[in-house]
């Protein structure tokens, strides 16, 4: 969401074509933008693979992080026992993934992504993958470490603001 604080002098209610214009403006537009395209990738998969959203979040961590316990996946996910089992649900009876007993905890079951699933999800992915690592490459390795180093600012940005 793109919310703009209230000016606090007339010198700060410049119209939004002339806050774009400059250059913090140009780059908040362009963070705008790559939000906006992301949700909406994020959506085209989420429809591609069969996946909700809240599927979608569980699959993602399963994959990138490995199978962990349903409670351990509400607790990276922040979201309910409840509501984790009933998206483990979906996603087992989809064929998305399984549950398996632990290894040493009789009690507990493991989650863990369906085998087809990592290289499906890859293939749909590959191209955007493709896309910012070839995008990356055509800079110079000082404007790559500006560009990380300006990233890694917004990520902290994000996260003071959830803390």
């Amino acid at each position: 969401m793109d919310v703009k604080p209230p000016a606090t002098d007339p010198a700060e209610a410049a119209p939004a074509a002339e806050d774009s214009a400059t250059a913090g403006g140009a780059i908040r537009e362009q963070l705008r933008n790559l939000t906006l395209r992301q949700q909406r990738f994020e959506r085209r998969l989420g429809r591609q693979l069969r996946v909700d959203p809240a599927g979608l979040a569980v699959m993602d961590h399963l994959v990138n992080v490995g199978p962990t316990t349903p409670t351990d996946l509400a607790h990276r996910l922040e979201a309910s026992t409840a509501a984790t089992t009933l998206v483990i649900d979906r996603l087992v009876a989809g064929g998305h993934a399984t549950r398996e007993p632990h290894p040493t905890d009789r009690r507990k079951v493991i989650v863990t992504p369906a085998e087809h699933w990592g290289a499906t999800a890859y293939e749909h992915v590959a191209p955007v993958i493709e896309g910012v690592t070839d995008a990356a490459a055509e800079l110079s390795p000082d404007e790559q470490a500006v560009v990380a180093a300006f990233l890694e600012r917004i990520v902290g940005v994000y996260d003071e603001a959830n803390a």
